[in-house]
């Protein structure tokens, strides 16, 4: 049988395994592709889920921040149909800020304003967060536990914060749900390194209670009552686009999610060929992690893992430690115990790595790659020969929204 994945931008590659090795083929999420994006989210904010119209919640004058998440898929021409609306519906340009996490703004992605009406875009101010900055941060206040709460002024200033963000299965590597957007994103440096210190498996459920509890209490201390949310489809395609309440947006996104990523799978399988979607903005090392969890949690015992991505970018210092390290277990440790800005990916790696046999098709130096302890993959046709080896294979596209489950743990 012949399977086409695709990978990165517009990579793809054919892979011809028989019909009684194929155990599954998660090949596209349930759910049709948004044609017109703008048109969509116009639609939305004027017409929000349990909230009045986006511009009957606006007085001219307001200063108002788009806050950007990172690995938004469309993220320019979400800022754009955003705007455009606040703009045609009597908000000054200049009262608009875009507002970008440290990681989200690179070369490949461009600027987030880039598609917005030429006669009025640099108007638009846009704001890249330092949480290294202290003169930029103001004090939002103290959580219940006594945890202080440090915020961008930028958004501390606005009348109006409108985060606009991707919405993800739960539970997922990085995600922290209805207000992370916002808090941890684009607060100080101690904070985000609280934030990115993972947990041992047994003690990981009671610290992501913890973690939710005290960003939904920095949400409410800002005032965050509006959010556009977007539930992502295959490559960066969008299934749909949620706006208003916050609560309620949530709740009918991870029904959505759910519906769209979930997947069951008859049995495991000796190979899982997956593949990372869409351009420069998603070839991320935390969407490499994201993939390679959901990829192993469908390979049999002692099985292997091929990955196909279009990833260029370096690693982080934790996921570089693991070149280093003798033991996954003891690396795994001395992450938890420095905690640095790719923990949480490295030690999802590291647990990943320890399973099974993990191959990685990038664009990435080969030897910087063997080095981490993966096998490089120089092309589509070595990946088909590996599946040619195996008595049974599962191919998942999208992996880093994909949500595959074995029949017998369904």
């Amino acid at each position: 049988m012949s399977c086409v994945l695709p990978y990165g931008s517009a990579a793809s590659l054919a892979l011809d395994i028989p019909s009684e090795t194929l155990v599954a083929h998660c090949a596209a999420p349930h759910g049709e592709a948004l044609c017109d994006v703008a048109e969509v989210v116009a639609k939305a904010l004027a017409e929000p889920l349990e909230f009045p119209a986006l511009s009957r919640a606006t007085v001219p004058g307001d200063r108002i921040v788009l806050a950007v998440e990172n690995e938004l898929p469309q993220t320019a021409e979400l800022v754009a149909a955003v705007a455009r609306y606040l703009v045609e519906t009597g908000t000054s340009p200049e009262a608009l800020t875009v507002l970008t996490p440290e990681l989200a703004v690179s070369e490949a992605d461009g600027d987030p304003r880039r598609l917005l009406p030429a006669n009025w875009r640099d108007h638009v101010a846009c704001e890249i967060h330092d949480s290294a900055a202290v003169g930029r941060l103001g004090l939002l206040g103290s959580t219940h536990s006594g945890e202080s709460v440090y915020l961008n002024r930028t958004l501390l200033d606005a009348d109006l914060v409108i985060p606009i963000g991707c919405l993800r299965c739960e539970p997922t590597m990085g995600f922290h749900g209805r207000h992370g957007g916002l808090f941890p994103a684009f607060s100080n440096a101690k904070t985000l390194g609280r934030f990115h210190k993972p947990h041992a498996p047994d003690h990981q459920r009671e610290h992501e209670t913890r973690a939710r509890r005290e960003i939904d209490e920095a949400g409410w201390m800002l005032g965050a009552l509006f959010t556009v949310q977007v539930v992502p489809g295959a490559s960066e395609a969008l299934l749909a686009v949620l706006a208003g309440e916050v609560r309620r947006v949530f709740e009918l996104g991870q029904e959505q999610c759910q519906a769209a990523w979930n997947f069951i799978a008859p049995r495991r399988a000796s190979l899982v060929v997956a593949a990372v979607s869409g351009g420069p903005g998603q070839q991320t090392w935390d969407n490499v992690a994201r993939a390679l969890a959901a990829a192993s949690r469908i390979a049999a015992d002692g099985g292997a893992v091929v990955l196909c991505t279009e990833l260029a970018s370096e690693p982080g210092p934790a996921i570089c430690s693991l070149a280093q390290a003798e033991d996954l277990a003891d690396a795994e440790r001395q992450i938890r115990r420095s905690s640095p800005p790719d923990a949480l990916a490295a030690v999802a790696l590291a647990r990943v790595l320890d399973q099974a046999k993990v191959y990685l098709l990038s664009r990435l130096d080969e030897s910087l790659v063997a080095d981490l302890g993966l096998a490089p993959v120089s092309s589509g046709a070595e990946v088909a020969r590996l599946a040619r080896r195996h008595s049974s294979c599962i191919v998942l596209a999208n992996a880093q929204h994909a949500r595959v489950v074995p029949r017998e743990d369904a």
